[in-house]
């Protein structure tokens, strides 16, 4: 049965005038768009959208499922540390059904804040395949549409941290040191998965976890694999200032930025996100704009994290692709994209009295077409015309953030906070209606939660204790390194 949302408010896309029309949807397509007041079509449902909005789904562009139950466990710590303590060491075998727990409650959140696709870099690497399994299955189940990719890296954390062998004692060394598999196993392991990626909510992208965490073997076996199968490249770049000094320590044989290290690994191309992508200098942003490659800022973690804000107003200028995450559960804390984009507005618009090249509708389209873009799938999402797929987000009209209703974009941007979602579609289905999820239980997810707090705690009690030798030169360092002198800053202050 086809489905027709009758009388609606539409917003096609970001730079559109709201106007009244008559969604058709047929297949999970948008089959029309016309004038409120024609014929119905025979055996379609008819739902009544007057005093709705409809919108575009929204894009979360950079996100990571694996560490949704570390929620509220961290705070007032840089980056460093973060890594150091939020990723677990796969000690303990992680059931199937925490995975999918832990992948439902992420898009949960994401579904009922009006956002329709995630690219999710879901933190894995050789040997955990059942892992990869559950989590598909997850959001198959959830009914979100998904740009997967498998984040890897083949280099320990000890040579991701300039000066730490110097400073750190051995004996505590081994406690972020490792010997990962080879790379044939990691490039195999990526590549399988992708035999069967046939489904319509589905996509891939190839993710290097970061270019510090990757030889340029892996890096450019990486890089083949998208170019051969047309997929986005994503990887975390120069997210903190010490990854600059970081890169001239690592990357001197190749010119002592990361975007040589990414040019000798054929890999600098518009085919490449970066996400945070802070602490480039501007020859480095020209570079980056005369590739077209793209950055996936993510105003939250960055401030958390103590990184600072990534010279948005230049990228763009230099024309780079500029997309919008969430980040980490554990270090952007809430999926919530409205949060994400009025956070992207003031923070260029507080930079001074000039205009700021990120108004609602920049920012709007940031986070549907422009992400969409980016992440490979412009064809399929990102605005609401015929023949796209139905990713919509109906906002209820009758909220506080809309009364009265003066600019859509406006109030989506600044007034919203996912309060307003009523309904979401995914591909034409109801995946969120009246405000409840509608293909899997909340109230079971809540009590899958619970029955996982004291597990999750434990491990993480168990592994702060184990770090607890290496966080004081892990600081230190981080600390060292932000003191040094550069010609540019990304300080909030």
């Amino acid at each position: 049965m086809g489905l027709v949302f009758s009388n609606a408010l539409v917003l096609t896309d970001a730079s559109a005038v709201p106007v009244k029309r008559d969604v058709f949807i047929d297949g999970g397509v948008i089959s029309a768009l016309r004038e409120p007041g024609g014929e119905l079509w025979s055996g379609s449902q008819r739902i009544e959208g007057n005093r709705t909005l409809i919108i575009p789904g929204l894009i979360n562009a950079h996100y990571h499922s694996h560490d949704v139950l570390a929620r509220g466990l961290f705070e007032d710590i840089p980056l460093e540390v973060w890594i150091a303590l939020a990723i677990l060491p796969p000690w303990r075998k992680v059931t199937k059904e925490e995975v999918r727990l832990r992948t439902l409650i992420g898009a949960a959140e994401n579904l009922r804040n009006g956002t329709t696709t995630v690219q999710d870099m879901l933190g894995c690497g050789p040997g955990s395949e059942d892992i990869v399994e559950a989590a598909l299955a997850a959001y198959a189940e959830i009914g979100i549409r998904c740009v997967m990719s498998l984040q890897v890296g083949n280099r320990p954390a000890i040579d991701c941290l300039p000066g730490i062998r110097e400073s750190m004692p051995l004996e505590i060394q081994p406690l972020i040191s490792g010997n990962p598999p080879d790379v044939e196993q990691f490039l195999s392991f990526v590549a399988t998965p992708l035999q069967n990626a046939a489904k319509s909510r589905l996509h891939w992208a190839i993710a290097p976890g970061s270019p510090q965490r990757c030889t340029i073997e892996l890096m450019a076996g990486l890089g083949d694999l998208a170019r051969a199968r047309r997929l986005p490249y994503v990887t975390h770049v120069n997210e903190s200032k010490l990854q600059v000094f970081l890169a001239r320590e690592l990357y001197g044989a190749y010119g002592g930025s990361v975007l040589d290290y990414l040019e000798a690994a054929g890999v600098l191309n518009s085919r490449l996100c970066m996400a945070h992508g802070i602490w480039f200098s501007d020859a480095e942003i020209d570079r980056i704009g005369s590739v077209g490659a793209a950055v996936a800022t993510c105003p939250a973690s960055n401030l958390k994290l103590k990184n600072g804000v990534a010279p948005h107003g230049a990228l763009l200028r230099a024309g780079a692709q500029l997309t919008l995450g969430c980040d980490n559960v554990s270090a952007g804390d809430g999926q919530n994209m409205f949060e994400a984009m009025r956070s992207l507005a003031h923070l260029n618009s507080g930079r001074g009295p000039q205009n700021s090249p990120l108004d609602a509708r920049a920012v709007l389209a940031i986070a549907t077409q422009g992400a969409a873009n980016v992440l490979g799938i412009g064809d399929l999402v990102g605005s609401i015309a015929v023949g796209k797929r139905a990713d919509l987000t109906i906002i209820d009209l009758d909220d506080f953030a809309y009364l009265p209703l003066n600019n859509a974009q406006r109030q989506l941007v600044y007034a919203e906070n996912g309060r307003g979602v009523r309904d979401v579609l995914v591909d034409g289905e109801f995946v969120v209606r009246d405000r409840k999820l509608v293909k899997v239980d909340q109230a079971k997810l809540i009590e899958g939660a619970g029955a996982l707090l004291e597990i999750v705690q434990r491990d993480y009690a168990d592994h702060f204790a184990r770090m607890a030798p290496a966080i004081p030169y892990i600081a230190g360092t981080a600390r060292r390194e932000s003191d040094r002198s550069l010609p540019f800053s990304r300080w909030i202050a």
